[in-house]
Formats: C-alpha cells, sequence, structure tokens
C-alpha cells in the first residue's frame, strides 16, 4: 500500500505522525516519544485539532484513522503528572472545557473518522475513541476499554461518560463510571461501545476499510447508532428485556427519577460519603437525562475542576504514584541491586492443599506457570482443584477468559501426594497449618530434595521466618511470602526477608508476586511482620469494646464509616476466632502487655465461636448475603452478663481503634521492619484495607500534623493505659515538626 506523507503537515509534530494512504485515508499515528504510554495532555489535544483541519483541507483525504504507535496501548487516559500541577479548581475546569471541545470537533468531523484500539483506551483514550465516528478494537488480552477516573477520586472530563449514556444507556454509564471497571472487546461491542473486534495483525486494515465503508455508503454512518441499539437488544431473551427496561426506566421522567434514586443509594452505601466522585457522576449523568449533552458537559467540567483539588484526590492520586513505583521496585536496595537479579522460575511447588494453598496456587497457574500442589490429605487435595476450578469458572462468567483459556489455566495445576514430585520446581511455597514445628518439618522435607537455586518460601503470619529456618544449611534461600485470605481478592503480597536472605532470592520472589498480579512489599523479619503486627492492636481494641458493652454493629458501623471496607469483628469472623486467639497470643508474648488480647477473645473461643468457618460468630451466616448482615445476638449472653451496654459515639470507636494501628505502624518504620513511609502505606491499604482516601497511616499523620496526632494518642494513654503510649518516632517527629513526605 503506497503511502505519502501529509503535505500540510511537512513539519512533523512532536506526538502524532500523519500519512494519508493512496486509497484516501489520512492515517494519525499517537506516539508519544517520551513516554511508554500514550496520554492525554494539552500538547496532544492542540496537535491532534491542528491535524484533523490539514485532513479535512486535504482533498486526497477520504476518512481518518486514528491509531497508537505505542507496541500496547492506545491511549492510558490523562498525563497524572500534569494534574498534580493543578492548584486551582477553575484551571481545571477549564482544561475539561477545553479537551471536551477539541473531542467534539473530532465528533463532528465532515469526514468519518475510526479508532483503531489496540492495548489499554482508559480514561481519556476510551474517551477519545468513543468521540470518533467509530471504534475498531482488536481482541488481544492487553486491550481493554473502561473509565477509572473515579479510582482516582475524579470523573471523566472528556464527556466519555455522556457518550457511552448515548450509546448504551444511563445504567451502563453509570456502572461504568462508578466501579471503573475495565471492559473486554467483545462484551464492550455486546454494549454498543466498540464497532468491530478483529485480530490485531488486521486492526489497521479493518480500520481503514471500515472508514471507507462510511464513505461510500453515507447512510451507514447515520445508521450506526441503530445499528449499535440493536446489538445490544438481540439474540438472548435478557438483552431483549434490557432494551426494554432501558425504555422504562430512561426515557421517562418518572423512571429515570427511579433510576438515580436507586443509584444514589448503591453509591452512598458503598462509599459512605467518603468519595465524592461517585455522587458528582451521578449528577451529571442525571443532568444529561434531564437537559440533553450540552447542559451536563457544562456541569461536567466545574464538577471535576472541584475535584482535582479535592483532598480525597490527592491521597488517591499520591497512592496511585506509590503503587507505581512499587511495580518497578525490585525489592532490593543499594549496593544489592547491582547483583540481586531474579533466579528464573519455569514451574513452582506449593505445599499444603488449604485455603491458603489453593488460593496461591490459582494466583500461579494464571501467571502462566505450572504447579504442583502437594499435600498428603487427598480429600484436601480434591476440595482444592475444585477451589482452583471454581474461581477460573468465575472468570470465565465474568468475561475476564475465554472457555480455552480457563481450560489452559487450568491443566498447568498438578496434585500430588508426593514431596519428592516438586524436586524440579524452581520455588517453593510452603502453606501449610500454622504449626511451628510443622513448617520446619515440611522446610527441612523440601531442602533435602530440591536444586541449590530453588528459593523455598513459608505463607505465614505469627511465627518469624527465622524461627522456620532455625538449623537450616541453606537459611540464605529462605523468606516469607506473607498472603491473605482470599488470595484472589487481596492484592497485597509481603516478602519477608531475614539477616541471612540472599538479595536474589527475594528479587526472585518479588518478580513472582509480580507475576501473580500482587503488589508487593518487602519488610523484615519480626514477630507479626508488619501488617499482622499493626492489625492486632486494632482488632484487639475492637473486642475490647465488644468486652465494655458496645454492640457488635456499633463498632463495625463506626469503623466502615471510617472508611475500612468491612468492621474488625466482621473481619475476625472471616479470620476465624481461634486464628485470631492464637496469633494475639504469640504476638502478646512478643511485644508484652501493649498487644495483650483482652479475656473477651479467650471467652469466644471457650464457647466454640471460632466464626464464619463453623457458623458461630459475631454474625449470623447461611444462605443469601442478606443474612451475613446481621448479628447473632446469642454472642451478647455469655458476655454482658448483667452489664449495661454502653453507646459511644462513633467517634471515639473509630479513634480508639486507629490510633493503635497508626501507632504500631510508626514503631515498625522506626525498628526498621518497614523499608519506608511509602511501603507502610501501600501494605496497610492493600493489606488490612486502611481506607486509601486516608493515604495510609504515614499519610494520615503527615495530613492530620504529627503533633495532633501525639495529641489524641496522650488523650488515650491517660484515659486507657500504656497500651496507647505514644511511638518513639511519633514524640520525635511532633517535637522536630517533621513530616514522612515533603
Amino acid at each position: 500500500m503506497e503511502v505519502v506523507t501529509l503535505g500540510a503537515t511537512a513539519r512533523a509534530p512532536s506526538i502524532l505522525r500523519t500519512e494519508v494512504r493512496s486509497e484516501g485515508i489520512g492515517v494519525l499515528t499517537v506516539d508519544d516519544p517520551g513516554e511508554t504510554h500514550n496520554t492525554i495532555t494539552p500538547q496532544l489535544g492542540a496537535e491532534l485539532v491542528a491535524a484533523l483541519d490539514a485532513m479535512d483541507a486535504d482533498e486526497r483525504v477520504r476518512a481518518i484513522v486514528l491509531r497508537s504507535g505505542k507496541r500496547d496501548s492506545f491511549l492510558v487516559g490523562a498525563n497524572i503528572d500534569h494534574l498534580r500541577t493543578i492548584r486551582f479548581a477553575k484551571d481545571a475546569e477549564d482544561a475539561s472545557l477545553e479537551i471536551g471541545r477539541r473531542f467534539a470537533r473530532i465528533a463532528s468531523s465532515s469526514k468519518p473518522i475510526v479508532a483503531c484500539v489496540h492495548g489499554a483506551a482508559l480514561g481519556g483514550g476510551f474517551e477519545l475513541a468513543l468521540a470518533c465516528t467509530a471504534t475498531v478494537a482488536t481482541d488481544d488480552p492487553k486491550t481493554a476499554l473502561g473509565l477509572p477516573e473515579v479510582k482516582l477520586g475524579l470523573m471523566p472530563a472528556a464527556n466519555g461518560l455522556l457518550r457511552v449514556a448515548e450509546r448504551a444507556g444511563l445504567r451502563v454509564a453509570i456502572d461504568l463510571g462508578l466501579t471503573g471497571r475495565s471492559l473486554k472487546p467483545h462484551k464492550a461491542r455486546a454494549l454498543g461501545l466498540v464497532d468491530e473486534v478483529v485480530a490485531p495483525e488486521s486492526a489497521l486494515e479493518a480500520a481503514c476499510h471500515l472508514a471507507l465503508r462510511l464513505v461510500v455508503q453515507p447512510r451507514l454512518r447515520k445508521q450506526l447508532p441503530d445499528k449499535r441499539a440493536s446489538l445490544r437488544h438481540q439474540g438472548r431473551p435478557i438483552d431483549r428485556l434490557r432494551g426494554v427496561d432501558r425504555l422504562l426506566l430512561e426515557k421517562n421522567a418518572v423512571g429515570r427519577a427511579l433510576l438515580f434514586r436507586r443509584a444514589r443509594a448503591a453509591a452512598a452505601s458503598e462509599t459512605r460519603g467518603h468519595y465524592p466522585a461517585a455522587e458528582r457522576m451521578l449528577d451529571v449523568l442525571e443532568r444529561y437525562g434531564s437537559r440533553g449533552f450540552r447542559a451536563a458537559a457544562k456541569l461536567e467540567a466545574r464538577l471535576f475542576g472541584e475535584l482535582v483539588v479535592s483532598e480525597t484526590s490527592h491521597r488517591l492520586v499520591e497512592l496511585f504514584f506509590a503503587t507505581t513505583a512499587a511495580r518497578k521496585d525490585t525489592g532490593v536496595e543499594g549496593d544489592e541491586r547491582e547483583r540481586a537479579h531474579p533466579f528464573p522460575v519455569a514451574r513452582v511447588g506449593v505445599i499444603g492443599a488449604g485455603l491458603m494453598g489453593a488460593g496461591i496456587a490459582c494466583a500461579t497457574v494464571q501467571a502462566d506457570l505450572p504447579v504442583h500442589m502437594k499435600d498428603t490429605d487427598e480429600g484436601a487435595l480434591e476440595r482444592a482443584v475444585t477451589y482452583v476450578r471454581h474461581l477460573l469458572e468465575e472468570r470465565q462468567r465474568r468475561g475476564s477468559i475465554t472457555l480455552l483459556e480457563r481450560e489452559h489455566t487450568f491443566a498447568r495445576l498438578t496434585r500430588t501426594s508426593k514431596t519428592a514430585d516438586v524436586a524440579s520446581a524452581d520455588l517453593v511455597i510452603e502453606a501449610v497449618f500454622e504449626d511451628l514445628a510443622l513448617k520446619q518439618a515440611v522446610l527441612r522435607e523440601v531442602e533435602a530434595i530440591v536444586k541449590d537455586t530453588c528459593v523455598i518460601a513459608t505463607n505465614t503470619s505469627s511465627f518469624t521466618i527465622a524461627s522456620i529456618a532455625e538449623g537450616s544449611p541453606r537459611p540464605d534461600r529462605i523468606l516469607g511470602m506473607h498472603y491473605f485470605s482470599p488470595v484472589h481478592r487481596v492484592p497485597l503480597l509481603e516478602v519477608v526477608r531475614t539477616k541471612h536472605t540472599d538479595p536474589r532470592a527475594v528479587a526472585t520472589a518479588v518478580a513472582l508476586g509480580k507475576r501473580q498480579g500482587k503488589t508487593v512489599i518487602v519488610v523484615h523479619d519480626g514477630t507479626g511482620f508488619y501488617t499482622t503486627r499493626i492489625f492486632a492492636p486494632y482488632l484487639n481494641e475492637a473486642a475490647q469494646l465488644l468486652s465494655e458493652g458496645v454492640s457488635v454493629d456499633a463498632i463495625d458501623g463506626a469503623l466502615v464509616d471510617w472508611g475500612f471496607t468491612n468492621g474488625p469483628l466482621h473481619v475476625l469472623d472471616d479470620i476465624g476466632i481461634d486464628v485470631a486467639s492464637h496469633v494475639s497470643t504469640v504476638m502478646h508474648g512478643a511485644f508484652g502487655d501493649r498487644l495483650r488480647p483482652p479475656e473477651v477473645i479467650a471467652t469466644l473461643r471457650a464457647d466454640d465461636r471460632r466464626g464464619r468457618k463453623n457458623g458461630r460468630g459475631f454474625y449470623l451466616y447461611g444462605r443469601g448475603r442478606k443474612l451475613e448482615q446481621r448479628v447473632d445476638d446469642t454472642i451478647y449472653e455469655s458476655l454482658r452478663k448483667g452489664q449495661r451496654p454502653s453507646r459511644p459515639m462513633p467517634e471515639e470507636v473509630s479513634l480508639r481503634c486507629t490510633i493503635p494501628l497508626v501507632n504500631e505502624a510508626l514503631r515498625c518504620l522506626d525498628e526498621g521492619i518497614l523499608r519506608s513511609p511509602r511501603d507502610g502505606d501501600i501494605g496497610a491499604i492493600f493489606g488490612i484495607g486502611f481506607p486509601p482516601f486516608r493515604g495510609g497511616p504515614f499519610r494520615y499523620v503527615d495530613v492530620l500534623g504529627a503533633p495532633e496526632v501525639l495529641r489524641r494518642t496522650r488523650s488515650l494513654q491517660h484515659r486507657f493505659g500504656s497500651r496507647y503510649e505514644p511511638a518513639p518516632l511519633l514524640v520525635e517527629m511532633a517535637r522536630k515538626g517533621k513530616r514522612f513526605y515533603g
């Protein structure tokens, strides 16, 4: 195919390349030479409009195709570095209006514009594709389309939500905007948000062919909205019902009022008022439904400006940069970094087929690695294999993987009752029951058969890695890989190194964790490591409040209102009250009275209350999600014994539980368990559910100010004793007026 350079742009722009193919297709290639991925910037907007004006004026150009020059992505949204420079809401509002005008220029082009999407088209990238006349997307696993701005405390700023509503309806726009979830290409096509899905190698030709069809068949361009609508509602009866449902709910004022009333109630229940972007998006979409595109776009820009300068967005953007830095972190620092190349890992062994072992095995086979899962209990192996299959089937049902991908992934899992079958593994993860002697025995057995370069990891939450590795002939290859339950839902992996661990072993464990899709932090060995250690005083104080007569729902409600996804007593049910009792005993032995568990834990254990696992805990368990939200009132019978109920203010409950957590986090940094405040914030947010909008324990101290945190801590110490003794680092930070972040 003959290609000529567009004469009107002989002076090549820095981001856009423009070409005209012999059949009259102008190809705009976005390729920012200074970035790994293309992003939406003012410079790109200006160059894009200039190039389109030139193509409109060029008689040779009949239609236009917009594509990316990056190998694995289209455009991944706004440039976050640029957003961080904005200090005033009006500046952000003006930026939104400007990019909206430029995208409107694309949407109103006299010549058809087809977006050729391969790889991630997120945020502004998806909005750009939606502004085009049509979109061709590749069926590559890397291709995903979505509006994830809510995860940064923001909302889409270039009318993308409104264009989703135009094409797919208000309910789809509400779902995509408030969840921030991404769509696979075939799902996007079914919703009318993509017009064709093709193989990557034929994407450009398919986009050019569609562009020409839009030229030679002018009616096709006018019919696209109708074709998208018919695509959504054809086929299954449920699809036709959704079309009727959209007509009843979205196309009349009464139906829309009901739709938004339900959406606002659901959003309020989910966010507890801490994430204003959700409410603002509903404001914009409701304005669109009642007054149309132009009025909604104007409101969108103003609300976007307010969100950009909000505290919530600042914390979430800081978290975004922290996790981005963590993804580049090999887990080793200083002089070690030069020589700490990870060992190659081609196969993995998992010892123990309980819930944790099965979860770790599933995460590993999804990382394209074969796994031998070993257990002496055939029944446990059978249950574990069934569990892995169930998780993969769930992913297929959600459209994350195809049936063929599911079967290929499942085929990587092999079950065995023989330790010898893991001899060829490059990394072995022990995930047996929390019994020190058992873990030591498993480690010795594995050490005797694996090769010298094999890394051996233990998944423990209470024992030190040094105690498990005691007497090992090769302590340099032993470390901890602390996963969280359930493995497929909790994104954190805590890699624990001892003073003997080889840096290459650390780098190997970190690399595997990233391959499994985990957010990884590396901490130094010590009882409870980091996450278990800071969670212990938080859970202890919740149990103490219970023993003082505070109700279960008052305790959990206060902490959920403060920002945790689940309350501490709900978490104790999930962990298992018996497991929590064991861990708290270990923590008490290591740290003394500061982490002494309240007697109520022993009382509950004596009453055979183990939580969800035996259906006897703080909540009722059975069929149905609603039942699991109801407190088991019989729990008060053995606790109160005539004691009058206590009803402290929710602020009192949240303060008493969170201050010990923050205080212990500072101790971990001071003692060298943590490498940095960044790791501490990431670990707390992704491991134990510390509210993201508060930024983590260290950001929280910076925002409040160390003197104020110290004042609150000392007030609690005066009332409740030594368990609230301020961390020395907190005292020092307050005295010197220092911050953890610049």
